[in-house]
């Protein structure tokens, strides 16, 4: 690589790496005030750079919050991933989902930041009326985590511990759009109704995870070994 190679080559990895500082200021705001409520200038005084900094890697908004999105489920697969990483493979399938489930669990009592920042970015994309091939990316990384549930599935229909007529994407799609469409509702819209307070939001969670267990449970196997 000649001189001019590696400067060319420094040049754009300083570049990046200001972008993504941009990102994960505008994640913050997001987080702060809302996407809606954000403004390309509030962006630029959290990443304490010029507004023309902003616009010069991103040319609008709707850039700018797609990225920021992709960016924060990133954050969260890999905590996903890293939760999982205790004596997994030692599980059973029917365990591995339990231990998946939890996390999603997890995730709500922790990082209830995180699915306020989801809903608020699908009612945004409405509102924009945002093409879904601008979001193939972002989509990508939603996809990321059905893998994982996919081969616990199939491992506990191996190992005789989950019911092996269960459709697996099916699964995964239904029980994970109702745990994040409920963990919505209990972070969102609890203070409505008095009797949305009748539960506390991590039980009625609990309660959904048993009834997928129950759900997919092989009724010939001997159950999971850390109940």
């Amino acid at each position: 690589m000649d001189l001019i190679e590696k400067r060319k080559k420094e040049t754009e990895q300083q570049k990046d790496k200001r972008k993504k500082l941009v990102v994960a200021a505008a994640v913050k705001v997001f987080i702060e005030k809302g996407i809606e409520n954000t403004k390309m200038t509030d962006i630029a005084e959290k990443a304490e750079i010029g507004i023309a900094s902003v616009y010069r890697y991103f040319k609008t908004k709707t850039e700018i919050v797609i990225e920021a999105a992709i960016s924060f489920w990133d954050t969260e697969i890999n905590i996903f991933h890293d939760t999982l990483e205790n004596d997994y493979d030692k599980l059973s399938g029917l365990e591995r989902v339990s231990k998946i489930l939890d996390i999603f669990i997890k995730t709500y009592t922790n990082h209830k930041y995180f699915f306020r920042f989801i809903e608020d970015f699908d009612n945004y994309v409405v509102k924009e009326n945002i093409a879904k091939e601008r979001l193939s990316s972002y989509e990508k990384n939603i996809l990321k985590l059905m893998p994982v549930m996919i081969d616990a599935l199939e491992l506990g229909k191996k190992d005789g511990s989950i019911n092996p007529n269960i459709k697996s994407e099916k699964f995964y799609m239904t029980i994970s759009h109702t745990l994040i469409s409920l963990s919505q509702k209990l972070i969102l819209r609890n203070i409505i109704l008095d009797s949305d307070n009748y539960f506390e939001g991590k039980a009625q969670l609990e309660l959904v995870k048993d009834m997928a267990l129950k759900y997919i449970e092989n009724k010939n196997y001997g159950g999971m070994q850390n109940e």
